[in-house]
């Protein structure tokens, strides 16, 4: 039987592994379950809609998860972390 500590650990490692394929900076605390996805400069009007599209890949992801949640800080940065 998987304990439930160890499924949000499971489902956080799915989700890191997934962001790590995105081009982006990808920041992830293993010891807090929490990682930071920022797209790098230039940030640009014309990079915007990039930086969106990896952010819309990013919470397609983590809706697949109840006790993952994912914050949009701007179009360039983002957080997802476990409750």
């Amino acid at each position: 039987m998987i304990c439930a500590n160890e499924k949000k650990k499971e489902h956080f490692l799915s989700l890191v592994q997934n962001c790590k394929q995105l081009k982006a900076d990808v920041r992830p605390c293993m010891e807090e379950y929490y990682c930071t996805i920022a797209i790098p400069p230039p940030w640009s009007i014309s990079r915007q809609k990039e930086a969106n599209e990896v952010q819309e890949k990013i919470k397609e992801w983590s809706e697949q998860y109840p006790d993952v949640v994912c914050y949009c800080f701007d179009s360039y940065s983002t957080l997802i972390y476990v409750l």
